[in-house]
């Protein structure tokens, strides 16, 4: 498979409901858009300074780069790796979604996948 010309970096982490949120809103965002167009990348691989996922990111074209709370995970993830990216979301500070904390996974609405999957899409129109 080739590298898409787009890739979103999010936190999906499935502990909190801004977590989850990132990931469902990503797969949203690709199924509509196609995955020879956008992709999404390995925050854990990248995390772990993985040689082939590092390169691979820094091939894309254009980078989405999607948090869901005020730590900043993907964020500081791709600053410490020294990957620029394009756009950056912040759940929390950009659409005032509030996290609820640990263990809250399943917290959220149709309505919140749709309000991130926007605002993703409203990123990469932007870029």
């Amino acid at each position: 498979m080739e590298t898409p010309e787009i890739g979103l970096v999010v936190c999906n982490s499935g502990a909190s409901n801004t977590g989850l949120l990132t990931g469902l809103a990503a797969l949203e965002v690709v199924r509509k858009l196609g995955s020879d167009k956008i992709g999404i990348c390995s925050l854990p691989a990248l995390a772990n300074k993985i040689p082939r996922q590092v390169m691979l990111v820094k091939k894309i074209k254009r980078l989405i780069v999607v948090d869901g709370c005020r730590n900043e995970c993907s964020r500081k993830i791709l600053d410490t790796l020294g990957i620029k990216y394009d756009k950056y979301l912040n759940l929390e500070h950009d659409l005032g979604i509030e996290k609820l904390g640990p263990f809250t996974t399943m917290n959220y609405s149709k309505e919140d996948v749709e309000k991130v999957s926007s605002a993703i899409m409203k990123r990469i129109q932007e870029t």
